[in-house]
């Protein structure tokens, strides 16, 4: 068991070895549950897309905007 100490503004360090399992770096976020009385700190998967999901947004939705012949329509303006 690893075990931490609260910092005056009650914040914790999570042990390097935790965070090699909970595959986690600084920015990442983290949940806690509580569970009777137990708590389990998980990896919080980000509702955000990724840039790639973003990129693949656009091109389904506006492939106008990957398109070189709508690029050289527009390049005089």
């Amino acid at each position: 068991m690893k075990v931490g100490k609260l910092t005056v503004k009650h914040q914790v360090t999570i042990p390097r070895d935790v965070r090699r399992v909970l595959g986690v770096k600084a920015g990442d976020a983290v949940a806690w549950a509580v569970r009777d009385g137990q708590v389990m700190l998980v990896k919080h998967e980000s509702e955000e897309p990724t840039p790639e999901e973003w990129e693949a947004v656009l091109r389904a939705s506006m492939p106008e905007w990957f398109d070189p012949e709508e690029d050289a329509y527009w390049a005089d303006l």
